[in-house]
């Protein structure tokens, strides 16, 4: 059983509670700094830039008392799907490639520039799975939806629907833990009755097999999950008359200076490979 641990890999959705300075940040200075290392991390094409964007997340996970470990751990379930694209990267030539062949074997070679675009998609994806990671680290399910509904809340008058907007994303980070445990339990059962799902076997294809008639039976359990938080929320009335909040989302000097310096970091993330070049 103990290749068929899940749970522990998952970094995303899981709340450490702590006393930190950044777990006292409002939800909505949170969501600026997520966006300000998601955003230049997605679409920035410098490596200095998405390395910046991968060590600002564990510099505040020191700052927030969040192991760097358990951030780390949620890249894991990546890096097969890495390994598959770092693969094609190499057996697909790049048009125009001058740069020096690292290692050759027969008529496949990994040049310079491919290892470099290897490394900085690796670099890309750490930084955002540690960045929503650290994010559902430092901020509760409540100020999830706090925060989005705070920062759509101009647009709210609009009528662009915050509340179920911030309510929607709040549930999706609190069901990934949920059906990552969901899996986890279902592949345990039917291990125990002699399924094998290849643990011992370094055949990616074959594990990738052995996983897909598990799709269905876990679909079912979190749609039946879905179906009993509808049911549960319809039980309180939600949706019928006007929305209340039980906390206020508070800021201060602290808040404000973190906003400012999470639109600085972005805008100087996105301006600075101009300056490289």
């Amino acid at each position: 059983m103990k290749g068929l641990e899940f749970w522990k890999h998952v970094s995303i959705g899981r709340y450490v509670e702590s006393d930190s300075p950044v777990h006292a940040l409002a939800p909505v200075t949170k969501y600026l700094w997520l966006l300000a290392v998601m955003v230049p991390a997605s679409v920035s094409g410098s490596a200095p830039v998405i390395c910046a964007c991968a060590i600002a997340p564990l510099a505040f996970a020191k700052l927030a008392r969040v192991n760097i470990g358990f951030l780390l751990s949620g890249f894991m379930p990546v890096l097969p799907f890495l390994g598959i694209a770092a693969t094609f990267q190499a057996l697909l030539s790049w048009p125009g490639d001058a740069s020096a062949i690292i290692v050759a074997l027969g008529p496949v070679s990994l040049s310079v520039r491919e290892a470099v675009a290897i490394a900085t998609m690796a670099l890309r994806f750490a930084a955002m799975m540690t960045a929503i990671g650290l994010f559902t680290s430092v901020t509760s399910e409540g100020d999830t939806a706090r925060g989005i509904e705070d920062l759509f809340s101009p647009l709210a008058r609009a009528g662009f629907p915050a509340r179920e907007l911030a309510l929607t994303i709040a549930i999706a980070f609190r069901f990934i833990p949920i059906v990552t445990g969901e899996f986890e339990s279902v592949v345990k059962a039917q291990a125990a009755r002699g399924a094998d799902f290849g643990t011992r076997s370094r055949n990616p294809v074959r594990k990738a097999r052995a996983y897909l008639p598990l799709i269905v039976p876990v679909t079912i359990r979190a749609l039946e999950r879905a179906e009993a938080l509808g049911e549960a929320m319809e039980a309180r009335c939600y949706g019928t008359g006007p929305a209340t909040r039980y906390v206020e989302s508070a800021g201060g000097a602290a808040d404000m200076a973190a906003r400012i310096l999470a639109v600085a970091y972005a805008a100087a993330m996105l301006v600075v490979p101009f300056f490289l070049h």
